[in-house]
Order: C-alpha cells, then structure tokens, then sequence
C-alpha cells in the first residue's frame, strides 16, 4: 500500500470549468439510482477513462470481491472492483464532466477523498455533485423526491428554490460524505443529491429516480443532458410496477395513500369510481374484485408491501 494515496491520470485533457459528478454502490446508493444515472451518461455520451484509484488501496476485497468470469476459450479472468475517473465533453453546455463511478470504497476515507479533490481541482472543476439513493415510505409515482445538502450558503439557496429539501440525518455515514467534508475543507463547492426509493420496490432498478437526480443536476450546474432513454424507461418503470401493484388490493391502497399523502399523485377518496375502480380492473383473471372497504383503509406493513411486490416480480419472471 502507498504511503502517499493518489489517483492515477493517464492523460489529462482540456476541459471546460468541468463538474464531477460521482457515484459510489453501496451505504450512500442502496438502490444504485445515483450509479444508474452515471451509467447512463457513459452510456449516453463517447467519454474517455483519465485513470483511477489502485484497487489494493481503497478495497478490502474481503467486502468488496473481485469476480471470477469465465471467457469462450475456457479460461478463468478476474474482475476487480474499480473507481476510475472519466471526461465527458458537452459541446451544448457551459461545464464538461468528470465522470466517477463504483464500488464505495472500504478503505483510506480521508485519504481517498483529498485525492479526488486535489485531482478534479487539477483538471479545472468547478464543483463536485455526489448521487446517491435510500430507501424510503416513498411510492414510485409521480415525481421522485429528492433530498440534498451542500458545502456552500448559494448552493444552499439553490436546492431551496429547486424545492429540494436539506436532509436532516445525523448518524452513521458513507464515503459520500467523506467527500463533500474534503470539498468544503478544500473550499471546492460540493453537493450531495440523494432519490429517495419505494420501499416495497427493492431488488430491481429504478430509471425514474436516476432521471430526476440528472434533471436536477441539469438544473444546478446549468447543464442541457440527453435523457430520452432514460426518461422512456422511466414512464416504462412506472406502467409495469403500477400494473403489477394493481394486483394486489392493499398494496396498490397504500401506495395510492401514500402517493397522495406526499404530494407525489393526487389524493383519490372515490371508491366507487376511482381509486377502487382501478384496483378492481386490475384484479388477476378469475378472481371477485374485493368489496369497498366500509371504514379508514387498512393499510399493509412495510414488510406486507414489500413481499407482494415480491410476488409480482416472482410471477413476472414466470410469465404468469
């Protein structure tokens, strides 16, 4: 291990007041929205790897493991786990990109984070946007709900006026935060957006909350972003895990309740021709729609939620 922690550049372009924007699988990203946004800009866009971190330096591979793949010709390679840098140029913007994704690291926090800053600064950043995600009593219509902080009083100002709420939290924290302390110490702007995630949704990927972390950030940094594909997986995201929802009374009640009660769809009271009309179409073939409930709905547990949804996707995979 180095005693002196840096990260690797193999080339260092010109680029234009960049802003990194980074992502870190794991405590800070539980369903991988902030991964998924940066996947789609390096899908999105022709980028260019600038270099990284040495792996033995920031993993402890016992937490974080290599994968053993195995290619046509028999042979066995390993894969170990990577946060490499990359640019990512926007001829329609005023800022470039950088670009950094992976694995949170297990190892040499401080360390790690002063690097990162001291490199990004060297390529002209202006400013640093870490992504992340957490699960939540959250639904998954309508508009994603975002929470953010930052290092400054104006960026501050600016999450207010996106109506981006300040996060409240205090306890144990990732490497996220490691970073945005080695920004304000570095006097670096830095801010942190975190998608707040369907709890009864795990286990899949979510393309709505990656689109809304982007379009925020689109609105932030002053950037123009391609996010056609993104924002087509995301009305396809919402349409099958509705129809798959709809399936199930008491989910679909509790995700409607819910959605209304954070402003995320409006509220429906109407049960015989709304909110009731739609769970009893989407009632399984054969079955007797339930009758209206007579009384305050009786919502599901969490944990209820989380296994019809489940189920759904058990069925899904089945073709049933």
């Amino acid at each position: 291990m180095a005693d002196t922690l840096t990260l690797q550049l193999t080339t260092t372009p010109s680029l234009r007041a960049p802003v990194l924007l980074a992502a870190f699988a794991g405590w800070g990203d539980g369903a991988l929205a902030g991964s998924g946004a940066i996947q789609h800009l390096l899908n999105t866009y022709e980028t260019q790897r600038l270099g990284g971190f040495d792996p033995d330096d920031i993993y402890d591979y016992t937490s974080v493991r290599p994968i053993a793949v195995r290619k046509e010709t028999g042979e066995r390679e390993l894969i170990w786990p990577a946060l490499d840098l990359h640019a990512c140029r926007l001829p329609a913007s005023e800022h470039d990109l950088l670009l950094l994704m992976g694995p949170e690291p297990s190892l040499r926090w401080r360390s790690a984070a002063t690097a990162l800053v001291e490199t990004v600064r060297g390529l002209g950043a202006v400013g640093v946007i870490v992504l992340g995600s957490y699960w939540d009593r959250v639904t998954h219509l309508g508009r994603p709900l975002l929470t953010g902080r930052a290092t400054e009083p104006i960026a501050i100002k600016r999450l207010q006026a996106l109506d981006i709420p300040e996060s409240g939290y205090q306890g144990p924290t990732g490497f996220s935060s490691a970073l945005l302390d080695a920004c304000a110490r570095a006097r670096l702007l830095g801010i942190g957006l975190s998608a707040r995630a369907p709890h009864y949704a795990q286990n899949m990927t979510h393309p709505p909350l990656s689109y809304g972390l982007l379009e925020a950030v689109q609105r932030l940094a002053g950037l123009t972003l391609n996010l056609e594909a993104l924002q087509r997986a995301a009305e396809q995201y919402e349409r099958l895990l509705t129809e798959r929802a709809q399936q199930e009374p008491r989910l679909w009640q509790y995700i409607q309740q819910r959605a209304a009660e954070l402003g995320q769809a409006p509220a429906r009271h109407d049960f015989g021709g709304g909110l009731w009309t739609a769970i009893a179409a989407g009632a399984p073939p054969g079955t007797e729609a339930p009758s209206p409930p007579s009384g305050p709905p009786q919502l599901p547990t969490p944990a209820e939620a989380v296994s019809a949804v489940e189920e759904f996707l058990r069925r899904a995979s089945r073709g049933q």
